[in-house]
């Protein structure tokens, strides 16, 4: 007869994660001394960055675009005493250049025309994907959900006149997908 012999088996023990302290962001102190060396060097951007924050129809309050906050950083590397190397020096400038370049589009007739129109076309189109939607009888929960995703779509064509890409994109296949479903409700 054969003994069997039983080997103590290692046991798998699986190791928990530790807790990741959450560190808060320190107050901006500005230094005495480094508030007087920006001051008057960069005082006319200073000056520039701090209105360009204000303005709510460039920076709508409570965004959360990178972008936005990119520039309200730089106001705080001015402000706080910072120093301020070349490259942050070219991108202040780049978005002085930019926030120029959106007054000037704003003043401008025509440009503003051609705002006023591309508005009209979309929300008139927003309107017949609507019709789609309805005439389409899916359920109601989905109806309630697109229709939200619709609205939200036209309130930010009224206020920015512009849609983003994948905006675009997404209204391409809502429009296909109703047609199709119109298709097969009249052929039953």
């Amino acid at each position: 007869m054969s003994r069997i012999i039983y080997r103590p088996v290692a046991k798998k023990v699986a190791i928990k994660p530790k807790a990741v302290k959450k560190v808060a962001k320190k107050p901006i102190r500005v230094k005495p001394k480094a508030r007087n060396e920006n001051s008057p060097k960069y005082d006319k951007r200073i000056k520039q960055l701090k209105h360009i924050i204000s303005d709510n129809s460039y920076i709508p309050k409570g965004s959360t675009n990178s972008y936005h906050n990119f520039i309200f950083d730089m106001y705080l590397a001015l402000v706080g005493g910072r120093k301020i190397t070349p490259k942050m020096e070219s991108a202040i400038t780049k978005i002085v250049i930019n926030y120029a370049k959106h007054l000037r589009n704003e003043k401008d007739p025509n440009f503003r025309a051609a705002r006023m129109d591309f508005i009209e076309n979309s929300l008139a189109k927003l309107n017949l994907l609507e019709e789609l939607l309805i005439k389409a009888k899916y359920s109601k929960s989905y109806e309630e959900g697109t229709l939200i995703f619709l609205n939200s779509i036209s309130e930010h064509v009224k206020e920015r006149g512009n849609l983003t890409l994948k905006q675009r994109k997404a209204l391409n296949k809502m429009h296909k997908r109703f047609n199709k479903r119109i298709e097969k409700l009249t052929k039953n």
